[in-house]
């Protein structure tokens, strides 16, 4: 049984990924910002409460980080898998639009994309070492590929390219502790963010990231994947 923990789990890819962890006998840290209205997370919890371990976590927060660890390692010592899931795509005219952009717009965006998944990797850094092998999943989007770069979405982009680099970096500081980091594409899926008529379903995204998750070595560290597996460009 591999122990998983997952930002953002209260809906989208990352409920999806929480249900195909439990589905393989998985346990899982399923955090989220509002526990208490996170009605099917709550289902998933009851209906497996072996498994299902909920955990507070507002991403931008330090004191919200440090109380989900805490809890954390008050029932165990190792994680095998974080995946750095929870993110936001803001689509106002402040984050998209040159000639009214705005500085804290910009900020706010960088942060819950690009910097909490770095803090909560370090946050969680002595847990994943204790683990056989363990990864470090960014959930990303091939919008932050800088050969692929576009003119939607400014802030977005500019916020998945930043957790990119952020993937490369911590993938060469952690190879030494047997420590794989990858970023990964989701594909358009059909959730809140990416709207209702995307192509890709939660589940088929879930279960292909986890799929490429379960596959993952240290050979994989630094590498950025499709949820198909496929290697995308830069």
């Amino acid at each position: 049984m591999q122990q998983i923990l997952i930002t953002g789990s209260n809906r989208g890819i990352g409920l999806a990924l929480a249900k195909a962890c439990v589905a393989q006998g998985d346990k899982v840290f399923a955090t989220c910002r509002q526990p208490a209205s996170a009605d099917a997370l709550q289902t998933l919890a009851q209906e497996h409460p072996d498994q299902v371990t909920i955990v507070p976590l507002s991403v931008t927060d330090e004191s919200s980080l440090n109380a989900c660890v805490d809890a954390v390692m008050s029932v165990t010592d190792t994680i095998d898998i974080l995946i750095n899931n929870a993110g936001i795509y803001p689509k106002a005219p402040e984050h998209t639009q040159l000639g009214v952009l705005e500085a804290d717009a910009l900020n706010y965006v960088l942060q819950v994309n690009s910097v909490a998944p770095v803090m909560i990797t370090q946050a969680l850094l002595p847990l994943l070492k204790s683990s056989t092998n363990p990864r470090v999943v960014m959930v990303s989007s091939q919008m932050g590929s800088i050969e692929r770069a576009g003119t939607s979405g400014f802030s977005y982009r500019m916020s998945k390219a930043a957790v990119n680099m952020a993937t490369k970096v911590l993938s060469g500081m952690l190879r030494g502790d047997n420590v794989t980091v990858i970023t990964t594409h989701p594909g358009h899926v059909s959730t809140d963010m990416g709207g209702s008529s995307a192509p890709v379903s939660p589940d088929e995204s879930a279960t292909g990231l986890l799929s490429v998750t379960n596959g993952l070595t240290i050979a994989d560290t630094g590498k950025f994947l499709n949820y198909t597996g496929a290697q995308l460009p830069w």
